[in-house]
């Protein structure tokens, strides 16, 4: 009796000596325990991190063609800012580019790219932006690349559209001198045998060379006293030749298309050719009918209609203004 009084007396002591100590759980809370842990699920594994966007999630309407990006090529993550059209973020970092490794020609030709598209979202009337500037900095960075890979089709093509919106921005009787470096840039690239597809098909390569020079053939003028000056004259076969080239060579474009029928309106005006006429306005009203992916496919669609409302502007038609192509002006 004794002994086991002090046994509790002794329990009782120390209980209250430390409150805080946890009393021996019962069978039964062992066992509910054993099953709450039981039941408690494990942590899930983090997830894998996404991969970029496939050319296919994003442009699921474009076909593939030869040479289409893929996410494995040089830099896909501006080929991505080039399709969403966000273009001055895309040249920051190209920019960016070109200075951590100056010796990657990449960098350049999309940095003169983006250029290119800031350029070509202000209307032909639109006075904010200093287009000669701003083409002349397109032009000096294809050609800073061009140092470092003279053949490089990318930058040729580059080079060929800077001094070709530098023409058609100071007018082409005035700037007959990049003649000769525009046409030879857009024939090395539809003869380098490089297919190249951008996401959405936003840059098509060598299609939109031939569409180049499909304008190029058109507005510098024919006259003898430009292959004096220039070294090459304008042929409006040429322009027709290659504008047909354009269209047939990869997807159904807007652009192509509108210029393949300019080039056919004005073939047909001086030929005295009304069927030719015809066709042309017929291929203007079928680019009508496409659905535009871009905002230069927008302007272009204005431009559609303001083309098939007049055909007389077709000869000295550009994106960014008509031409003055009178020959009394170069004389002077």
């Amino acid at each position: 009796m004794v002994p086991a009084m002090l046994t509790t007396l002794l329990a009782l002591s120390l209980a209250l000596a430390n409150p805080e100590a946890p009393a021996d759980p019962s069978p039964e809370d062992t066992a509910a325990g054993a099953v709450t842990e039981a039941e408690t699920p494990e942590e899930p594994a983090p997830a894998e991190p996404a991969g970029p966007p496939t050319p296919e999630e994003l442009a699921p309407w474009a076909p593939a063609f030869e040479g289409r990006v893929t996410v494995d090529s040089p830099h896909y993550d501006l080929e991505i800012l080039y399709f969403q059209e966000k273009n001055e973020e895309g040249l920051a970092e190209a920019r960016k580019r070109m200075a951590a490794n100056p010796d990657d020609v990449v960098p350049y030709w999309m940095a003169a790219r983006f250029i290119y598209e800031i350029g070509e979202r202000f209307e032909r009337d639109d006075t904010s932006i200093d287009k000669v500037a701003h083409y002349q900095e397109m032009v000096d960075i294809a050609e800073a690349g061009l140092k470092l890979d003279p053949k490089n089709p990318h930058l040729l093509f580059a080079q060929g559209i800077g001094h070709g919106r530098l023409g058609t921005t100071k007018g082409v009787l005035s700037s007959l001198f990049r003649a000769k470096t525009v046409e030879q840039a857009w024939v090395a690239t539809t003869k380098s045998g490089m297919e190249y597809a951008a996401i959405g098909n936003k840059e098509y390569v060598p299609c939109d060379a031939h569409q180049a020079l499909a304008i190029f053939y058109r507005l510098v003028p024919d006259w003898w006293i430009i292959g004096v000056i220039a070294g090459t004259r304008g042929d409006l076969q040429k322009s027709v030749d290659h504008g047909k080239a354009a269209v047939t060579c990869g997807p159904k474009l807007i652009r192509g298309y509108k210029e393949y029928g300019v080039s056919q309106i004005c073939f047909g005006q001086k030929k005295k050719d009304e069927a030719m006429v015809a066709s042309g306005l017929a291929t203007l009203k079928e680019a009508q009918s496409f659905t535009p992916r871009s905002n230069t496919d927008r302007i272009d669609l204005k431009h559609l209609q303001m083309l098939i409302d007049d055909p007389d502007l077709a000869c000295e038609y550009s994106r960014d203004g008509q031409q003055d192509l009178d020959e009394s002006k170069l004389e002077k």
